[in-house]
C-alpha cells in the first residue's frame, strides 16, 4: 500500500490540537494507505490513541527535525502539523521525493506543499504558496475524529438548557475552565457541569462549593462525542472542538483566548455557528446573561460532516499522480506546471474542430476560460488533467477522474497529425501501466455512438461495453485481468 507519514507532536505547552486533528486524518485514510505516526516523547495517552489508529515511531525531541528526514524515502506523502516547521524544512522534504500536506492554521509562512490544510478560515488570499499547492479549506475540510463525523442523532431546537459542558483545552493555563464553571454554578436553571480538562489540570485546589461539576479527565473521541450528545449547550474555544460539539448538534457558547483562534472565531461568528463571547481574557462575567445565551442559541446553524472522510480519500489517493509521468517514451505533465506557450499549444489542438466534435462540449472553449479552468484545479481532489509529449512535441491530452480510491474515468484526445501510428496505443499502456501501480482496479469510458473509430479501439484493448444511450456507449476496464 502506499504511505503515508504523519508528523505532529503534543505537549501541555503547545496543547493536544495538532496531535489529535493530525491522528484524526489518519484514521480517514488507515484503510487505504499505510500509515505511520511519528511524535516526540509520547504520554501514555498519546500512544493508547496512536495504538487505535496505526503504527507510530517516537522521535527523539533535540534531534526531531533530522531523525525524521532520516526515515524518509521519497516515495511517501509526508503530513506535517506544527508552527515550527519552516517553509525550509518543507523543501528538505520535498528534496526527497515526497509529496507534502501541511496543516497550519497559522498562514505565517511561505508553503512549498503540494497542499496546505486549514478547516479555520476560507480566503485563500491569506496564503503565501507555489503555483502548484492546492489549498483546502472551510468546513468541508474539518479534521475530526472518527465519532464526530457520523450523521447526529437529535435535534437541539427548544431543549431545556439543564447541562452544561466546558471545554479550554488540555492545559487551560489561565483557568479558564474553572470561572466559567463559577459562573454557570450561580445559574438555577444548570443542574450539572462536565468539565471536560487534560491530564496536567489541577483540580486540587478547585472550591469545593461547585456541587454541579464533573471534571473528566483524558477523554477518548466517543467519550466527548457521548457527552456533547447528552448536553444542552457548551462553552469553548473557538478551535477546533467547536467543530466536534456541532457535528453532534449541540448549542455553542465560544471565544477565543490566544491569536490563532480569532480566525476561526470570525469564521464561527459569520457563519452563525456560536454564541459569540469575543475574547475570554476580557471577558466581564458579571455583565454576563445567561438567560439571553439561552434564547440566542436556539437560532444557530447546524452542521453535518459525515461526507469528509471520502473527500480526504480522494484527496490523498489524486497526491500520488505525480505531476510528471515518464514513460514509453512519452511525457505526461500535468496542467497546472505548464507555462504559457505550453497552455497556448493545448487550448489550440482542444479548439481543432475534427477534436472538437469527438468532446461532450463541442463549442470553442476562449482563451480566458481555459485559463480559468487550470486555476480550478488546483482546487481539485478528483480530476487531473495531462498534457501528453513526445520529447518536446505535443501528441495530446489525457484527463483522469477519481471515481473511488480504485476506479477512474478517463479522457483522452491525440492531435489528429499523430492519428493511425501508434500513439494512441502507447499513451494507454503508459496509462494502464501507471494506474496499476496505483491500485487502481477499473477505468471507466465513455465514447460517442458516432465514433466508430474510437469504440473499436476501446474494445481492442480489453474495454467491454456496459450500457449506452442515445449519445454514448459506456465502457469499463478490468485492470486486474
Amino acid at each position: 500500500m502506499r504511505k503515508i507519514y504523519f508528523r505532529a507532536d503534543a505537549s501541555a505547552t503547545i496543547g493536544y490540537g495538532h496531535f489529535i486533528r493530525t491522528l484524526a486524518l489518519a484514521d480517514m485514510l488507515k484503510d487505504d494507505f499505510d500509515c505511520t505516526f511519528f511524535t516526540c516523547h509520547p504520554t501514555s495517552y498519546q500512544v493508547s490513541e496512536m495504538e487505535k489508529v496505526c503504527p507510530f515511531i517516537p522521535l527523539q525531541e533535540e534531534a526531531h527535525y533530522d531523525e525524521f528526514l532520516s526515515h524518509l524515502q521519497g516515495d511517501e506523502i509526508v503530513v506535517l502539523d506544527n508552527y515550527f516547521f519552516t517553509t525550509d524544512y518543507q523543501r528538505a522534504i520535498k528534496q526527497k521525493g515526497c509529496r507534502l500536506v501541511c496543516i497550519d492554521d497559522m498562514h505565517d509562512k511561505h508553503y512549498v506543499a503540494d497542499v496546505v490544510i486549514n478547516h479555520g478560515v476560507t480566503n485563500e488570499k491569506l496564503f503565501s504558496i507555489e503555483p502548484y499547492t492546492q489549498l483546502c479549506l472551510g468546513y468541508d475540510w474539518a479534521l475530526l475524529r472518527f465519532p464526530f463525523l457520523q450523521p447526529p442523532q437529535r435535534q437541539q431546537k427548544d431543549r431545556k438548557i439543564e447541562k452544561a459542558v466546558v471545554c479550554f483545552g488540555g492545559s487551560d493555563k489561565n483557568n479558564l475552565t474553572e470561572r466559567f464553571v463559577s459562573f454557570l454554578q450561580k445559574e438555577p436553571s444548570v443542574k450539572q457541569i462536565v468539565a471536560i480538562v487534560g491530564d496536567k489540570y489541577q483540580t486540587d485546589n478547585v472550591s469545593q462549593s461547585y456541587s454541579k461539576v464533573q471534571y473528566r479527565h483524558n477523554l477518548s473521541a466517543s467519550e466527548m462525542s457521548d457527552i456533547f450528545s447528552q448536553s444542552d449547550v457548551a462553552f469553548l474555544s473557538a478551535s477546533t472542538v467547536c467543530l466536534e460539539a456541532l457535528s453532534r448538534q449541540l448549542p455553542i457558547v465560544a471565544g477565543y483566548y490566544v491569536d490563532n483562534q480569532q480566525e476561526m472565531y470570525a469564521e464561527y461568528v459569520a457563519h452563525n455557528l456560536i454564541y459569540p463571547l469575543g475574547n475570554l481574557l476580557d471577558l466581564d462575567f458579571e455583565r454576563l446573561n445567561f438567560s439571553s445565551i439561552a434564547e440566542r442559541i436556539k437560532s444557530l446553524t447546524a452542521m453535518n460532516f459525515s461526507s469528509i472522510p471520502l473527500r480526504y480519500k480522494n484527496l490523498f489517493q489524486n497526491l500520488f499522480i505525480p505531476v510528471l509521468i515518464e514513460n514509453n517514451g512519452l511525457r505526461l505533465v500535468d496542467y497546472r506546471l505548464l507555462d504559457r506557450d505550453r497552455h497556448l499549444s493545448v487550448w489550440q489542438a482542444r479548439n481543432e474542430e475534427c477534436i472538437r466534435v469527438q468532446m461532450a462540449h463541442v463549442e470553442t472553449i476562449p482563451w480566458k476560460s481555459h485559463l480559468k479552468f487550470v486555476n480550478s484545479l488546483s482546487s481539485q481532489y478528483r480530476k487531473v488533467y495531462m498534457a501528453v509529449y513526445r520529447e518536446e512535441i505535443l501528441v495530446g491530452s489525457v484527463n483522469i477522474e477519481y471515481e473511488s480510491v480504485a476506479q477512474v474515468e478517463r479522457g483522452v484526445f491525440i492531435l489528429p497529425e499523430f492519428w493511425g501510428n501508434g500513439d494512441a496505443a502507447l499513451i494507454e499502456k503508459t496509462l494502464f501501466e501507471y494506474l496499476k501501480k496505483q491500485h487502481v482496479t477499473s477505468i471507466l469510458a465513455k465514447v460517442l455512438r458516432t465514433n466508430v473509430r474510437s469504440l473499436r479501439f476501446h474494445l481492442k484493448w480489453g474495454y467491454r461495453r456496459t450500457s449506452n444511450d442515445d449519445k454514448y456507449d459506456y465502457l469499463i476496464k478490468d485492470l486486474s485481468e
